[in-house]
């Protein structure tokens, strides 16, 4: 086994542990925290694919941004008296862990039987993408940052209302 392909299996571990501690735990404080372990797993794996710019970019939005934005989430909002549903009975149980087994064996079948090109494939770099971006998808840009805006200052809206 190459260094790699244990490191690899060490953040796969981590990040199906962790998504599955998101789910269990009953507080919502060790949820955001098992979610952002989650994204600096899947942020591991992008650095192992030699994408180190989309690694750097899930730290930063999805480690940084989002954790923060559901710490600033929990604060605003009473989330103690939110219940996440009743409990399940074991019918509910066994019908989601058969659906479950059986996406897993779908999801392995596709897997096996994929069909990949040997040798390096072309990522892209972090120029090239910048390029991109700012280049022939200026305007996409811009109206995803204005979106993005308004989202936020809806957000706030919505919970000062709450509050008053």
């Amino acid at each position: 086994m190459s260094w790699e392909l244990i490191i690899f299996l060490i953040l796969a571990i981590l990040a199906i542990s962790c998504s599955v501690l998101v789910i269990v735990l009953k507080r919502i404080a060790h949820r955001v925290l098992s979610m952002a372990f989650t994204f600096f797993a899947v942020a591991g794996i992008y650095f192992l694919l030699r994408a180190e710019f989309i690694g750097i970019v899930q730290i930063m939005v999805y480690v940084g941004a989002l954790s923060i934005l559901f710490v600033f989430g929990m604060m605003m909002t009473d989330h103690k008296s939110v219940t996440f549903g009743s409990d399940k009975g074991l019918a509910q149980k066994l019908v989601s862990l058969v659906g479950v087994v059986v996406l897993l064996l779908i999801m392995l079948n596709g897997i096996f039987t994929l069909n990949v090109p040997a040798g390096d494939l072309y990522i892209g770099t972090a120029e090239q993408i910048g390029i991109d971006l700012y280049g022939n998808y200026v305007i996409a840009f811009q109206g995803a940052g204005i979106l993005l805006l308004a989202a936020l200052v809806g957000a706030i809206v919505l919970a000062r209302k709450e509050a008053d």
